[in-house]
Order: structure tokens, then sequence, then C-alpha cells
């Protein structure tokens, strides 16, 4: 019987849009599970609420009392309404800086998403490939029990020795080492998926991933730049921090008060409104001095944290761009200069012995796990190029 090994290591690639949505399908249902993201969720709904506190004015004072005379029978009976008020510019500060907040916590929550979900995809990645793999490797220990039976059959019939077969026990006990060691592998990273969505379990779909032809870098930098919410959340950081400052700079101006009291006795009774006007002398300047610093670093982080953002893409993209090269050199040479045909045919008509032959399949069997690793790696990196779209 003859095997085309081709058929056996050959990694079969996607190349429908269903494959796609079938990896998008688990992402979403892990986004809507994962209890990390939940716990994230809430944080950033307190951060938002907790923005809101305080923006209304103090609640006033009711205050009153009755005095009698230190001597004689008279009696006193006073009582007033007040309320305190920040300067108006104030309160529409604080509603700034409220929604400024706002925005700050929920670009902060986008961008902890995007590196979680980044997460549970390159783990997904992990799990098709880990897949993938496995039915390679039965097909090899299959290939194996098969050239086993061969051998041991030329064996009994006086045709070949006792090593050949020794050698083919040997393959076919790798064979089957492989094959648990990859089960093993599977279990483990199903389980972590599965922690992923919250204990939910997943649906068993034999789902791949596509391999894209890189992009160039100019279109990738431009969404990159757009869409990536770590630039979103270090921009709001400095709005935080520069409307915090206007917000007690505008706190350094009077504060109003006004209220009606009322004062009586029993020969005479005074009743009117009546107004205050605090005086900002030195109350508020420490605290003007750190917004000006709390600012002044915000925006120092920004520039530090853009740089080590381009480096991180810029070597993203080197690492796709090496790995796609290296990953199509190797797969044209694996199916151009494959040989196992004529090689087996080679071996069956006694040219060449059983344990060239072995190793020569496993010389081959070895640039196809440089393939498959190669297929995973570029997958991999496509997944951190493009974690903007997660």
């Amino acid at each position: 019987m003859k095997y085309n090994l081709l058929l056996i290591i050959s990694f079969i690639l996607a190349t429908s849009t269903f494959a796609q949505q079938g990896i998008d399908g688990v992402l979403k249902q892990i986004e809507t599970n994962n209890p990390t993201l939940k716990a994230l969720q809430a944080q950033s709904e307190s951060q938002k609420v907790e923005a809101r506190v305080d923006l209304l004015p103090p609640n006033p004072n009711i205050e009153g009392g009755r005095f009698p005379a230190v001597e004689g029978s008279g009696m006193k009976y006073a009582w007033g309404v007040s309320q305190q008020f920040e300067f108006p510019t104030v309160y529409a500060k604080r509603n700034q800086l409220a929604k400024t907040t706002s925005n700050f916590a929920e670009a902060n929550y986008n961008a902890a998403r995007q590196n979680i979900m980044l997460e549970v995809k390159l783990t997904l990645l992990e799990y098709i490939q880990a897949q993938k793999v496995h039915k390679v490797l039965k097909k090899r220990e299959e290939f194996a029990q098969t050239m086993h039976a061969f051998i041991k059959k030329k064996v009994d019939a006086g045709e070949s020795t006792m090593l050949d077969l020794n050698n083919a026990n040997l393959r076919l006990a790798e064979a089957k080492l492989k094959v648990k060691e990859i089960e093993g592998n599977i279990s483990i990273t199903r389980n972590k998926l599965l922690a992923m969505n919250g204990n939910v379990e997943l649906p068993n779909v034999d789902i791949q991933y596509i391999i894209a032809e890189l992009p160039s870098k100019e279109i990738v930098q431009k969404e990159f730049y757009e869409r990536d919410y770590r630039f979103a959340a270090l921009n709001q950081k400095v709005k935080v921090a520069e409307t915090n400052k206007s917000l007690i700079t505008h706190q350094g101006l009077p504060e109003l008060s006004i209220g009606y009291e009322s004062e009586k006795t029993d020969a005479e009774h005074f009743s009117g409104f009546r107004a205050g006007l605090s005086i900002p002398l030195w109350g508020n300047r420490n605290k003007s001095r750190a917004a000006k610093v709390k600012v002044h670093e915000a925006r120092l982080d920004y520039e530090s944290e853009k740089i080590m953002l381009e480096f991180e893409f810029n070597q993203m993209y080197q690492n796709a761009k090496n790995s796609y090269n290296n990953l199509t050199f190797l797969k044209e040479s694996l199916s151009a200069y494959s040989n196992i045909p004529l090689l087996q045919k080679a071996m069956e008509a006694g040219q060449i012995s059983v344990i060239e032959f072995f190793n020569e399949v496993t010389y081959l069997y070895s640039i196809n796990d440089k393939v498959l690793e190669l297929e995973l790696a570029y997958a991999k990196n496509l997944a951190e190029l493009y974690r903007f779209e997660l």
C-alpha cells in the first residue's frame, strides 16, 4: 500500500470566512462569561458613579434657638436658613471633570479588555493548533503501525533483520508517545479556555484559523493609532489631569452664601436676608501647585508610553513579517523536495535500508513540524498586531 506522506503531514489551512466566524463566536462567548472582565466592568461602572459625586451644592443649613433673658423674665426666639455655594463656574468644571473621568474609565476598561481578549485568542489559537497537530500525529502513528506490520512480515519471511524490526518498534513507540503528549496539551489548553469562560462549557467545534497574507505596515499602523484603546486611555488620563487643574483654579474663586434669619423678643421682631463672600487668600495655593505637577506627570507618561507602544508595534510587525517569510519559504521547499513516495518504493525494492528510510522520514517530519510551529507563530503575530480589533 502506497502512502502519500504529504497528505499525512500537511497542515490544512482554512480559506473560508466561516473559520474566522467560528473563532469570533468563541471569543464573543468567552468575553460574555469571563470573570475577570466582569470584575473590571463593575470597577469601571463604580468609577463612573464616583465621578458624579459632589456635583451639587452642599445641603442647606437650618438653625434655631430659644434664649431666656439672663436677668428678668424676657425671652428671645431666633431661627435662620442658609445655603452655601461655590463660584458658579466650579459646578460646570465639576461636570466636565466627571465626564472626562467617565471617558477615562471607559477607555481604561477597553484597553484592559483588549489585553485579556488577546490572551484568550492566543490560547484559542494554541488549542486549535493542538487539535490539528493531534490529527497529524495520529496519521503518523497509523503510518508507523503499518510500517511496523510490513517490516515484521519481512522479518518473518527472512527478508529483513530483527534490527530493522527493533527500529520499527521504537518508531511506533515514539509516535504513540507524541500522540499522548499532544492529547495532554489539548486537555490543559481546553481547561484554561474553560476557566477563561467562567467554567461554562465551550462548544466542541472543529474550527481553523486563516493564514492570511501580511498587509503593508502603513495600513496596519494607521488602524493601530486610531483603534488601540491604550492610546485613548493615555489621552484621557492627560485630559483628567488638565480638567482637574482647571477645576482647582476655579475653586480659588470666592464662595458665596445666602440666608434668611429671624429674631423675635417680647418687644421687637427682626427678620431679613443676609449674604456672605469668602476671601480666597491661601487655602487653594498648594492644591493648584499639586494639580500642575499632575498635569506635567500625565503628559510625560503619555509621551513615554506612546514611544513604547510604537516600539512594540514595530517589533510585532517585524516578527510577523519574519514568520510569514520563513513559513512561505519552508512550505514551498517542503512541497518541492518531498520524496517520501520515492523513498518508500526504494525501501520496498531493497535499494535502501529500513534505517535509512526512517531517518529520511524523521527528517521530513521535523521540517513539517517546523511548518506547524511557524503557522502558529504567524497566527499569534497577527493576533497581537490586530489586537485593536478585539
